[in-house]
């Protein structure tokens, strides 16, 4: 990919990511509250924690580190970069819609560290996870990595939504947060490594 499929997916990212928050802004409707109730009524299963890690801030200096480790400087100082630039994102964003999380509205089982209130759109360890696997995988070219990557970030926000912290809708907008940052910080700093 180039700076210029980097800017494309970023700018799909960001228009993804603004509908999700515009049409996800209130309490859900009824066939999301159904999946959130599917995928949490499961039972707990404490292995399940292990991949919620993938989504917490460490993430992304990690993902630096193995990208400085491997020569691909650009890309480490991108993903440096993605942390504050997805909080600043994902907390001005929670200021703006406040769309409540599932136990304060529903009935809900809630696991682990689990927040119950304050907003809840985006997912943070949805987005981490998403940015961290997709400049991970730009970085070194790795097509393996990219699938890993994507399979880690679909673990991740099932297991925030299996522990009650988010309905679907969080953690796809979460995705797409994370996409969007990883993709406008290659196109901006990285995409002339490549």
């Amino acid at each position: 990919m180039t700076r210029r499929g980097d800017r494309t997916v970023a700018a799909a990212a960001v228009a993804t990511y603004s509908l999700l928050c515009l049409r996800h802004r209130a309490r859900p409707g009824h066939r999301e509250e159904r999946a959130f109730r599917r995928v949490n009524a499961r039972s707990d299963r404490p292995w399940l924690r292990l991949p919620q890690q993938l989504g917490t801030p460490w993430t992304l200096p990690a993902t630096a580190l193995v990208l400085a480790r491997r020569g691909r400087w650009p890309w480490a100082l991108a993903a440096l970069l993605a942390l504050p630039t997805e909080k600043a994102a994902e907390v001005a964003t929670k200021k703006l819609v406040r769309r409540p999380r599932p136990a304060a509205t529903v009935g809900t089982e809630v696991r682990d560290d689990a927040p119950t209130d304050g907003p809840g759109q985006p997912s943070g360890h949805a987005a981490i996870a998403a940015a961290a696997s997709y400049l991970l995988a730009r970085g070194t070219g790795s097509g393996t990595l990219g699938l890993l990557g994507a399979g880690g970030t679909a673990l991740t926000s099932y297991v925030r939504v299996h522990q009650g912290a988010h309905w679907p809708a969080d953690v796809a907008a979460g995705v797409t947060l994370g996409v969007a940052v990883a993709a406008t910080l290659a196109s901006v700093v990285a995409a002339d490594e490549s």
